[in-house]
């Protein structure tokens, strides 16, 4: 009699279990989030935008290849309480800080062009301004990270003979 009862109640449990593993999806944030409103007309998504869980003060360091004669504009968002969003570019060859967003007051959103292909790293940490000792011990949130580009124009060349 117990089986009988027990068995459905731990099955249930059981498909549960993987809802509480999965609450804090941020796969596609970048695409939901704040960051969707900085879509720009001309600009195709770059397929090195991403999504992450992320914890106040921590920091994540992202390595992605730039093609050159193309135009970028970097995009970061988060959950309210966890601005501003701390960002810079690092070359990853040289190790040369190329763009720290606290100069300019933790900009959000960034655009760039790269004449020539580049690897770098992009180091991101939230400051969670918005929130208490408590809250930032607590919280977990999502990062969301949009990078769209676009192809230089073409230069027409005019030959004269």
């Amino acid at each position: 009699m117990k089986s009988k009862i027990l068995q459905p109640l731990i099955v249930a449990m059981l498909l549960l279990l993987p809802l509480q593993l999965h609450a804090q999806d941020c796969d596609q944030y970048h695409k939901v989030g704040d960051c969707s409103l900085d879509l720009q007309k001309g600009f195709k998504e770059y397929s090195q935008s991403t999504s992450v869980s992320i914890i106040p003060l921590d920091t994540i360091e992202i390595n992605a290849v730039f093609y050159g004669q193309k135009d970028y504009i970097f995009s970061f968002c988060t959950h309210r309480k966890l601005y501003p969003v701390h960002f810079v570019l690092i070359d990853e060859q040289t190790k040369q800080v190329l763009y720290d967003n606290e100069d300019d007051k933790y900009l959000e959103s960034l655009g760039v062009g790269f004449d020539v292909t580049r690897s770098l790293i992009i180091r991101v940490d939230v400051l969670a301004r918005g929130s208490s000792e408590e809250e930032i011990k607590e919280n977990v949130g999502c990062l969301g990270m949009l990078i769209q580009y676009k192809n230089y124009p073409k230069k027409k060349v005019n030959i004269k003979m």
